[in-house]
């Protein structure tokens, strides 16, 4: 961690999970430019319309460090179609991941797994271009964002993160975004 860079300091100043949640909520709503392991100021464009959703999900022990919408299936950069599956994933607390488990009703597929536990790596495509994926949603993916956080975060936030789930939602089906309203409901029901 570069000291002098103060974009940093909430991070490494946080006291435990529930100031991370709330750093990544804040992070998502534009009040800090930094967020372990991502590499710019903001969220890509195509998470804006998902901001408020993920914030609020992040305040309440879901802290989420992926995601996309589906959108229609369309060109991909070689010229073949590329349709992608909604998907979000993160680190969950113990009655985040318990509330998140009930989205399986929804018809949308649930993995929840110790947060250290890679098993499963990488995870169902949730981008193809022709019959070819090229992005997957990130089972087993907490241990490399485990090493992500331990960068950037203070000992006690990170054990308390390590004590967490890794949870990964996704719709499968190609092109669709019922995951967003159904996270939705759950959220203010």
């Amino acid at each position: 961690m570069d000291p002098s860079d103060s974009s940093w300091l909430p991070w490494s100043r946080a006291a435990g999970y529930e100031d991370l949640c709330a750093l990544a909520a804040r992070f998502l709503e534009g009040e800090l430019e930094a967020f372990p392991g991502w590499g710019a100021p903001d969220v890509d464009e195509e998470t804006d319309a998902l901001v408020d959703l993920l914030a609020g999900w992040c305040r309440v022990g879901f802290l989420t460090v992926a995601s996309q919408p589906a959108g229609r299936a369309r060109p991909g950069e070689d010229g073949r179609t590329e349709r992608r599956r909604a998907f979000v994933c993160g680190f969950a607390s113990a009655a985040a991941a318990e509330r998140l488990a009930g989205l399986v009703a929804a018809g949308l597929e649930v993995q929840i797994q110790p947060a250290q536990d890679g098993a499963g790596a990488p995870g169902p495509a949730v981008g193809e271009r022709g019959a070819d994926p090229f992005l997957f949603a990130g089972h087993g993916a907490g241990p490399v964002e485990l090493e992500l956080f331990a960068e950037r975060c203070s000992p006690a936030a990170l054990e308390e993160l390590r004590e967490t789930s890794w949870v990964v939602l996704h719709d499968p089906v190609w092109n669709r975004d019922a995951l967003w309203p159904a996270l939705h409901g759950l959220l203010v029901g």
